[in-house]
């Protein structure tokens, strides 16, 4: 058996796209098809190229290693086609290619004949590591904007937009929620249909490329969210792909399909899909989606957590600088652990114990909040050997949630300021951050697919300043190396002063010879004269501010300044002096 087979069948191949699918037979030969159908009695392959007849289909072979090929002379580029599987109890099933590049638009669903014009060699990745600033900007691509008529961007049309605005804001990475295709409009994306297909509704693989190459130029890395845990359940696509269950394990927590991850094709498939998105569309690095449920909540968790294992370490070997983040809803996993130590080897995972915390902390009245205040603090500080994402995503502006600043508790002025507060502490506590659209301006309702970020609301004067801070913030951040170099080292954060009762607290960070100290009052009244240990003498100097600080340097004496914090303020002052 060929070695890239044995590795297919072993679970271990990172490059299945090449060995199965539809690839040209060289000119003037047609195309080769290879597809893994092992409960099948017989395959073939029918298309434009004869009518879509049944009766005259093309037989695939079946071959001595398990798979079935063979060629179609008369099949062209840009056809459409679907294979023909006869499962084991005798019916026939059309189906469309697990390994197809392109498909036909919605509602279709055959695939199409497709070579993506790129030399399988892996791009320049943008080098970005623990002591590099990461600030990124999560978005679903399909509805950030749309046409007047309710019509898809295609990615160049995207680009137009986004570049620019990312560039205003100061993101350093943009986040796209999953490009694979997915044969839902009404779904955020994540029950996928297509695994090495970019969906039609960017432009398929052109739109993609025009997208990330337009980022890329402007130098903004590029994530894609990848999803490896569970498909779409639609009859007609993979479920029971030959006639029984092949890709799938069972149903999953949310109507779709469990993949088999105990099953070494199916890790093939998974990962060699992973490679393909930075490989050959010039992605920089992967979030994986729902980590958690696959190690806790599917029947085969610990293999879930050994192919996660293969699959980091094989991605870090292959593409030098790739970053991979991991989704723990679970929060009880060693995911930015290595690989050596037991880990899963992930660059970095949502913080999901900080986010909820907080969100929960800021959405109680102020008269609640004291009892609650010690255990929030607790969450503060990154936990240890881990490097965590301050993640504010679309979880978190969900329909059963409502956005960001719908969960804040108080008046409409109350809620603004809160969000500030929220984002200076996101840029300020240790962790990379990351902020879901429409966050920036305080989106004042739940994501939803179908529609736009209320680009009308981000206009009116409250919000259009909050824009104009978060903006302000990134840039601040970006430019203060003690708010990201050795962040994930012990001691990184050191408290420096709080009080329950009126809800203030603050911390320092020390880095590239630069000591920051990070005060927030969460309290509706203001407090005079708060002290907080810096050590040294010398003086505070206000560098940023969520609120009316002041802009006046305030004197450091015996290791301690004392701070006038209005209800809802905080800011940044630069510790100057004698340590």
């Amino acid at each position: 058996m060929r070695p890239d087979v044995a590795d297919f069948y072993d679970g271990l191949l990172f490059d299945a796209y090449r060995l199965l699918g539809a690839h040209p037979a060289g000119p003037g030969r047609g195309w080769l098809f290879t597809v893994w159908a092992p409960h099948a009695r017989r395959v073939q392959v029918l298309g434009d190229w004869n009518g879509w007849d049944l009766y005259h289909a093309a037989e695939l072979a079946f071959c001595e290693d398990g798979l079935w090929r063979g060629r179609v002379p008369e099949a062209r580029s840009g056809q459409l086609y679907k294979y023909n599987l006869q499962g084991p109890d005798g019916r026939w099933h059309l189906r469309p290619d697990p390994y197809a590049f392109d498909a036909e638009p919605l509602p279709g669903t055959a695939s199409r004949l497709f070579r993506p014009q790129a030399d399988f060699t892996a791009p320049a990745r943008r080098g970005v590591g623990p002591d590099d600033p990461i600030r990124i900007y999560e978005m679903h691509a399909t509805s950030w904007r749309r046409h007047w008529d309710g019509r898809y961007y295609t990615g160049s049309e995207l680009a137009r937009d986004l570049v620019p605005y990312l560039q205003a804001h100061a993101f350093t990475h943009v986040e796209l929620m999953p490009l694979a295709e997915y044969p839902f409009d009404g779904s955020w994306g994540y029950q996928g249909c297509g695994y090495f297909c970019p969906t039609r509704r960017l432009g398929g693989f052109a739109g993609l490329t025009a997208l990330v190459e337009a980022l890329h130029r402007a130098g903004i890395g590029v994530l894609m969210d990848f999803v490896p845990v569970h498909f779409a359940a639609d009859e007609g696509r993979l479920a029971r792909f030959d006639g029984a269950p092949l890709y799938e394990s069972g149903p999953s927590d949310w109507g779709s399909l469990n993949f088999d991850l105990s099953c070494g094709p199916v890790r093939s498939f998974l990962l060699s899909s992973a490679a393909f998105w930075l490989q050959v569309c010039g992605c920089d690095g992967l979030r994986v989606d729902a980590i958690g449920n696959a190690l806790y909540h599917c029947g085969n968790g610990w293999q879930a957590a050994e192919f996660f294992k293969t699959l980091t370490a094989g991605l870090h070997a292959r593409f030098p600088g790739v970053m991979l983040v991991a989704e723990d809803t679970a929060g009880a996993m060693n995911a930015t652990a290595t690989t050596r130590d037991g880990g899963l080897g992930f660059d970095y995972v949502w913080d999901i114990g900080w986010t909820r915390g907080t969100l929960a902390y800021l959405a109680a009245p102020f008269d609640r909040r004291p009892q609650m205040f010690d255990r929030w603090l607790s969450v503060l500080e990154m936990p240890p050997h881990t490097r965590g994402m301050n993640a504010l995503s679309h979880d978190d502006n969900a329909p059963g949630t409502g956005a960001i600043y719908e969960q804040l508790f108080g008046s409409e002025e109350q809620k603004l300021a809160q969000l500030r507060l929220l984002l200076l502490l996101q840029a300020a506590r240790p962790g990379k951050t990351l902020l879901f659209s429409g966050t920036e301006f305080a989106q004042p309702h739940a994501f939803h697919p179908g529609r736009e970020p209320d680009w009308a609301a981000a206009a009116a004067a409250p919000r259009r300043d909050l824009d104009a801070f978060c903006a302000a913030l990134n840039r601040f951040a970006g430019d203060h190396p003690a708010l990201f170099c050795g962040e994930y080292r012990p001691g990184a954060l050191c408290r420096a002063g709080q009080d329950a009762g009126c809800g203030v607290f603050g911390f320092v960070r020390r880095g590239e010879g630069e000591t920051l100290l990070c005060a927030f009052n969460t309290g509706a009244g203001t407090v005079s004269g708060f002290s907080f240990v810096v050590g040294g003498s010398g003086q505070a100097l206000p560098r940023f501010a969520a609120g009316p600080l002041g802009d006046a340097p305030v004197p450091v004496r015996e290791g301690r300044v004392r701070l006038d914090l209005p209800g809802l303020s905080g800011g940044i002052w630069e510790i100057r002096g004698t340590p």
